[in-house]
């Protein structure tokens, strides 16, 4: 029995020196190259609280962030993958703008073969990312965003007229972030497929059923995502999936139809599915270099995917985080709905492309509402070719993984005093200039988001639109510090934003 009792303990002891160096082999990888770096815990590197679902990954970031204020970068461990993480303003700037060939993919886990819809711009890489960016970003021009705007306007207005039934019903309290969401996925079914979703009416809307399941953010969910970004080959193996089956079948689904029907009947929209079927016409020279990018069916769908998940998502929890602090700061709603009142009369209704531009103070607090919560808490990159660190004895391998921790940056003091306090003044076009490379909500560089123009004109329209029938205040449900829900992967109230509304 006693010489059992040493085996077995010899092989667990055996065992678990195993797992030690096994989960911890990679972390004397900065040391070996000299660069000031966090100390990781085993297995878990510098993310154990992320992982663990205590907190999100820009505030655990934001917590190793203000652990080193003198450096400007820091080496750190994801899981057991070395991680650069950026603080300088400067080398931030120089690794999105200047140096954008050395780090031009993010590193994301794309399978085009079994889940198309993940090949979308997002996710793309090299050659192939950026033959697809320079054929979409015509689509996002000034000019076709204006020639969409009658359809966000009527998404407006069936926002006020659910707005106007439900408080004539008696109805005063709203979760705002599940109102927007409707919105917003109303808008982007009408701006990207040319589909009613109706999903303010329709509490069964699909469109808005598949948003949800795309953005679950259960622990399982949480889960899945953690292995596909540090365990590719494992997620392969298991066969896990992005995004659940039944939502790649619906959006290839939808999207396939919907070129059929305006195929056979001649239908013309302004809205993405036409311009990519624009795009997909055109003829291209015999000898062009971006032919080996060709818009099939699938990869039209992947594209208009990505605008939908993208779209519905952070601008609906953009336009509720801003309606929260409307309520809080009743002095800035005040000053909102004065200029939104101004320009309608100068402008006349329903608001123009050139009205909801001229909405200044409107955009400030846009822009200080995406400041203080970011809805990419953190930018991903990985280096594609060798690189030196400027005027610094650093080299970075291909294959390193580099984050930019946004909501760290944007809650520095050095570059937004009192970053707690929601301050539109902060963005006034004669306020103090702060350093390129501190305001990063839509990312930097050329692969900055491609639908940020689209993205501000639904949100002016959008609030002044609302604002201009309707006041918010806080309910009783609400919370006046807003916690983040650690499971999602963009920045998401936990337990959402309850508002009391009222007519004007």
């Amino acid at each position: 029995m006693f010489p059992a009792v040493v085996i077995i303990v010899t092989c667990c002891t055996a065992i678990v020196l195993f797992l030690y160096k096994y989960t911890t082999y990679s972390y004397k990888y900065w040391k070996k190259k000299s660069v000031i770096s966090a100390t990781p815990v085993p297995f878990f590197g510098n993310i154990k609280d992320h992982v663990m679902l205590k907190m999100t990954q820009g505030e655990c970031l934001k917590n190793i962030y203000n652990d080193f204020p003198n450096e400007k970068f820091v080496g750190i461990y994801q899981l057991q993958k070395p991680t650069l993480l950026l603080r300088d303003p400067e080398i931030i700037r120089q690794f999105l703008v200047k140096s954008f060939t050395h780090f031009t993919d993010r590193g994301f886990l794309y399978d085009g073969h079994r889940e198309p819809l993940t090949k979308h711009l997002v996710n793309l890489e090299g050659d192939t990312w950026k033959m697809l960016r320079q054929k979409l970003t015509p689509t996002f021009s000034s000019g076709k965003i204006k020639n969409m705007l009658g359809l966000l306007q009527g998404c407006g207005v069936q926002l006020i007229n659910y707005m106007e039934a439900a408080i004539e019903s008696g109805k005063s309290e709203f979760e705002m972030r599940d109102l927007t969401a409707k919105f917003t996925t109303d808008v982007i079914g009408t701006c990207a497929f040319g589909i009613e979703c109706n999903s303010l009416r329709d509490t069964q809307s699909e469109f808005r059923r598949m948003g949800c399941a795309v953005l679950n953010s259960s622990a399982s969910s949480a889960l899945s995502k953690i292995v596909r970004v540090f365990f590719p080959k494992l997620f392969k193996a298991l066969k896990l999936r992005t995004f659940p089956f039944e939502v790649q079948q619906f959006f290839l689904g939808v999207v396939k139809q919907t070129i059929d029907f305006r195929k056979t009947n001649r239908v013309l929209r302004n809205d993405f599915i036409q311009l990519l079927l624009e795009i997909k016409d055109q003829k291209q020279p015999k000898n062009a270099d971006d032919t080996a990018v060709e818009l099939t069916e699938e990869l039209i769908a992947a594209q208009v995917f990505v605008f939908f998940l993208a779209g519905f998502e952070t601008s609906s929890t953009t336009l509720s985080f801003c309606l929260h602090e409307m309520a809080v700061n009743q002095e800035i709603q005040s000053r909102v709905y004065n200029e939104i009142n101004e320009t309608a009369d100068k402008y006349g209704l329903p608001l123009s492309y050139e009205a909801i531009s001229s909405m200044d103070y409107l955009e400030q607090c846009l822009k200080e509402t995406m400041r203080k919560y970011p809805p990419v808490q953190a930018l991903s990159r990985v280096c594609t070719k060798p690189y030196r660190m400027p005027g610094m004895d650093v080299d970075v391998d291909v294959g390193t993984a580099v984050l930019i921790p946004v909501y760290a940056i944007h809650h520095d003091p050095r570059y937004y005093a009192e970053p707690d306090t929601f301050d539109p003044e902060r963005f006034a076009r004669d306020g103090s200039a702060r350093p390129a490379g501190t305001y990063l909500p839509f990312g930097d560089g050329p692969r900055i988001c491609i639908g940020m123009r689209f993205a501000m004109v639904e949100m002016k329209l959008a609030l002044a639109q609302f604002l201009h029938s309707y006041s918010v205040s806080l309910s009783d449900k609400s919370c006046a510090r807003i916690e983040f829900e650690p499971a999602s992967f963009l920045s998401c109230p936990k337990g959402g934003i309850w508002l009391n509304v009222a007519k004007r």
